[in-house]
């Protein structure tokens, strides 16, 4: 006589492949992108990269980024003559800073002309443009659901309007703005993220009304329409859910524009005070290029290649979700 199951353990197994299933969907769909996505896979891997040294930087900065490195002055004299002086200025000071110093075993990267550690620096640094490039495109992402949402859908004197306000917006060159807005108000972090959040506006409104667009006239929403469905139960049950891709893609190009962007006014010296900035650190650098290029190369590099890592993660991105490219 067969033996009937324990309703617990078929229970517990039920339960335990339903918790596993979505990992390893995720996972197989990982090993695709890397496998067919050669380039994006190349991206994520800096991104992912660039997180966990954002995330992760007292452990991996070594020094204190504000930390200015001492050293005794073999050369001291209590009172130097003019000629001494004149011959090497320091030598009266019986402590001078470790400044404009070659990578070795102590400084990876070198020190910088004010004597702080490059390579902490830029580890730091990757805290201030992923903060200004995720919390930026998220305000653009997110003003441009609505507005590009509301508008797409419900046409009319609505649409013109918004439009008409998106192209006077849109006619302004963005680094113009960026510039006047910081020698207008405080050059802070919060003030330059919420800048380039309106900024992307236009950019993202547009492809998002162009996509609701697309779907408004679609059959199923026409269908939906027919039956009475809300149009709220419309915009949250139908159109929005079939706008993801256009979703992602603008949120994953959009970060590493505004990293640019905010490198690019930190250079000019207007960008956010008080943080470590990988453009500032471009500009300190050009002073001393000729003898000391150390500083503006390795941060312009950390610069290039994570802006590059957001542009070809985006680019896959597109590839992976677009269904027209999903082929190619």
């Amino acid at each position: 006589m067969s033996q009937s199951a324990d309703p617990l353990i078929v229970d517990s197994i039920s339960e335990t492949s339903a918790i596993a299933s979505p990992f390893r969907t995720f996972g197989r769909g990982l090993a695709f992108f890397y496998r067919k996505k050669t380039l994006g896979a190349i991206g994520l891997t800096i991104i992912l990269v660039v997180m966990i040294l954002a995330v992760f930087a007292p452990l991996f900065s070594r020094y204190d980024p504000s930390f200015i490195f001492q050293s005794e002055n073999p050369n001291y004299k209590t009172n130097p003559s003019i000629m001494d002086l004149a011959k090497d200025s320091n030598i009266g000071s019986p402590i001078i800073v470790t400044q404009l110093t070659n990578p070795d075993s102590e400084h990876w990267f070198g020190t910088s002309r004010a004597g702080h550690d490059i390579y902490a620096r830029i580890i730091y640094g990757t805290r201030t443009s992923l903060m200004v490039g995720l919390i930026a495109s998220v305000i653009a992402v997110g003003l441009g659901i609505i507005v590009g949402g509301a508008t797409g859908y419900y046409l009319g004197w609505l649409d013109l309007l918004v439009q008409r306000l998106i192209d006077t917006l849109q006619a302004l060159p963005s680094l113009v703005l960026l510039l006047l807005i910081g020698q207008t108000f405080e050059p802070s972090l919060r003030n330059v993220i919420m800048t380039m959040g309106v900024i992307g506006l236009p950019i993202t409104s547009r492809l998002i009304r162009s996509a609701v667009l697309a779907l408004r006239a679609s059959t199923f929403v026409e269908a939906a329409t027919a039956l009475g469905a809300s149009d709220s139960r419309i915009m949250f049950r139908h159109v929005l859910p079939n706008i993801g891709s256009v979703v992602i893609i603008s949120f994953t190009i959009g970060i590493g524009a505004y990293i640019l962007f905010e490198a690019t006014l930190s250079f000019l010296g207007v960008g956010p005070s008080g943080v470590i900035s990988w453009g500032r650190m471009v500009n300190e650098g050009r002073a001393s290029i000729d003898i000391h290029p150390w500083l503006t190369v390795f941060s312009g590099a950390a610069l290039s290649l994570t802006v590059v890592a957001f542009n070809l993660f985006g680019d896959a991105i597109r590839d992976v979700l677009d269904p027209r490219l999903r082929g190619s």
